[in-house]
């Protein structure tokens, strides 16, 4: 049953180095498949971008030129002649379009993006020039998309309003018509002549669509095809006539990349059939495939060979480690039987069980000693009951003597003591930080009589709250020490309040301290000094830092009132 396991255990190891070559041959090939076909698309989505945004400056210098000239006839007499429509005579009309005529036809020349312009009433009443040299006037009859954009334009003013001619239905006897028989993009200004759209008049200039397509056109190539969509998602401008006025919709097959134009709510779209662009990478994933079978060959043959050299040597130290798993540390030294490597790891494995025994031996002399000196120090425990008994008794021989102010001192002495020889922990409730305060207080009164007056001023419902033990006796014990003459009243207020956190104050009215003095204590608390007349405050300051770090503070100050000690955390 033994020799079948390791034959088992060979299988698997042979398997196991087959399995890691090929893996490591598919992971390395993944990596740089993946790696060059996001090479292919980043570089796809920086050409893309960096054209997209040299055409969004063209566009947008297109659209500049193109209303500087709308603004530059928008103050020509000429529009102010025929949007008011008054005129000597049928000759002096006629002049004033033919001059209108010859000052589109200025402009086209001047801008060679422009295909016309036009100036129409919304009475109907239009000029318009075109490219093409065909000048026509006449009425237009208006539809609700253009009524709609004359609408934009009012609203707009004094800036011009820019749409794509297949949104706006021109009927074809229209004059307007033939400004936009082609792919266009309109930008419309309103003179301003009237509060009623319907009779201002407005200028309107048409940007080819051959010049608009140069502007992003140059983001194409590999079959792509790119476009330019309004705040409506719709197709206003594209290299394929044919996807004007469609809704842009992203689809898997295409490199989708995007650019947001700045000063308008459109954007740039090219599509790259990915088909296209991912040819190139065919070549290589057929030469990975050949790869990874000569590989996994060779790896097959490289594997028989080491799996020998790797079997003897790892077997002998899987036995040995089965031999210290059950705790049986006397092992022997393993005679050399595979790679060198694996011959060290085994005498290097021997060594070290050998010094784990040396270690478990010292362990045990050192914890026969500690246990020794353990027992020694109980001897010498003093034990906090004994202390209690011995003040009992000392209490019943003050009451054998009639001593009453004796055995009542003592009474309220084991109440101070008990509280710090009983309880280890750092932190316990406010109740019982007050009552040992109070019991601390009651000892003072002892000492110093009715020369001292201690209010409490104590936010309801913080009895049960957790506090760091012994914070307030330290402060209080400095009001006494650093409170005045004898002769005075010492008054001492001592409030408490939560918000986010505790909020102590402990006032002394019996002091007034200086400017040189408080920094001298404060920087004795900062220091943590452990000699002095303020250590109390200085163990407290410490507490408070070792217990919550920066959420807590100790600090000092003073006015006329007295001296103030507060205490947050």
């Amino acid at each position: 049953m033994r020799e079948k396991r390791k034959v088992n255990w060979k299988i698997r190891l042979l398997l196991s180095i087959l399995g890691g070559t090929l893996l490591v041959i598919i992971l390395l090939f993944g990596i740089t498949y993946g790696y060059f076909v996001n090479k292919l698309t980043v570089n796809n989505e920086k050409i893309v971008q960096m054209t997209f945004k040299e055409a969004e400056r063209d566009l947008k210098e297109m659209m500049e030129t193109g209303a500087n000239q709308l603004n530059i006839f928008y103050n020509d007499s000429l529009a102010w002649k025929f949007s008011t429509d008054q005129y000597v005579n049928a000759v002096e009309k006629s002049i004033v379009i033919r001059k209108i005529v010859e000052k589109f036809d200025e402009m086209i020349v001047f801008n060679t993006d422009a295909y016309g312009f036009a100036i129409f009433n919304g009475d109907g009443r239009t000029v318009v020039s075109t490219a093409e040299r065909k000048s026509q006037t006449g009425i237009t009859v208006l539809s609700d998309s253009m009524k709609k954009f004359m609408k934009e334009s009012k609203e707009n003013y004094p800036y011009v309003s820019w749409k794509a001619g297949n949104e706006i239905q021109i009927f074809q006897r229209s004059p307007l018509y033939h400004l936009i028989n082609r792919p266009v993009l309109l930008g419309i200004k309103s003179l301003e002549e009237d509060d009623d759209y319907m009779k201002d008049s407005y200028l309107l200039i048409a940007l080819d669509e051959e010049s608009v397509q140069k502007s992003y056109g140059q983001a194409g190539y590999n079959g792509s095809e790119s476009v330019l969509v309004n705040e409506d998602n719709e197709i206003i401008s594209a290299t394929d006539e044919g996807m004007l006025g469609q809704i842009y919709e992203q689809e898997d097959e295409y490199q989708n990349i995007t650019y947001d134009i700045s000063y308008k709510g459109w954007k740039l779209v090219n599509m790259i059939p990915k088909a296209t662009y991912l040819r190139e990478t065919k070549s290589l994933r057929n030469f990975g495939i050949v790869l990874a079978i000569l590989a996994l060959l060779g790896g097959s043959l490289v594997a028989v060979h080491w799996s020998k050299k790797y079997t003897n040597p790892i077997q002998i130290l899987m036995e040995q480690m089965e031999s210290v798993g059950r705790e049986q540390l006397d092992i022997v030294k393993p005679e050399k039987a595979g790679l060198p490597e694996l011959d060290h790891l085994n005498e290097e494995f021997y060594y070290t069980v050998q010094k784990l025994k040396d270690y478990i031996r010292k362990l045990q002399e050192v914890e026969q000693e500690k246990a020794r000196e353990e027992l020694l120090a109980l001897q010498y425990q003093i034990n906090p009951h004994f202390l209690y008994n011995s003040l009992n008794s000392i209490r019943w021989m003050a009451l054998m003597t009639n001593n009453m102010k004796v055995a009542d001192s003592l009474v309220t002495l084991s109440k101070v003591i008990m509280p710090i020889l009983r309880n280890p922990d750092f932190t316990w409730e406010l109740k019982n930080e007050l009552e040992f305060l109070k019991n601390y207080m009651d000892m003072m009164e002892i000492r110093y009589g009715n020369s001292m007056d201690y209010q409490l001023e104590c936010e309801e419902n913080l009895e049960e709250e957790i506090i760091p033990r012994f914070i307030l006796q330290p402060v209080i014990e400095n009001c006494f020490v650093h409170g005045g003459s004898n002769t005075e009243i010492r008054k001492i207020f001592l409030r408490i309040k939560k918000r986010d956190k505790f909020y102590i104050e402990v006032q002394n009215t019996g002091v007034h301290l200086s400017e040189e003095k408080l920094d001298e204590i404060t920087q004795g608390m900062h220091m943590q000094e452990k000699t002095g007349n303020h250590i109390g405050l200085s163990n407290v300051y410490k507490r408070i830092k070792f217990l919550y770090e920066e959420t807590g503070d100790v600090s000092i100050t003073s006015d006329e009132t007295g001296v103030f000690v507060h205490i947050t955390f």
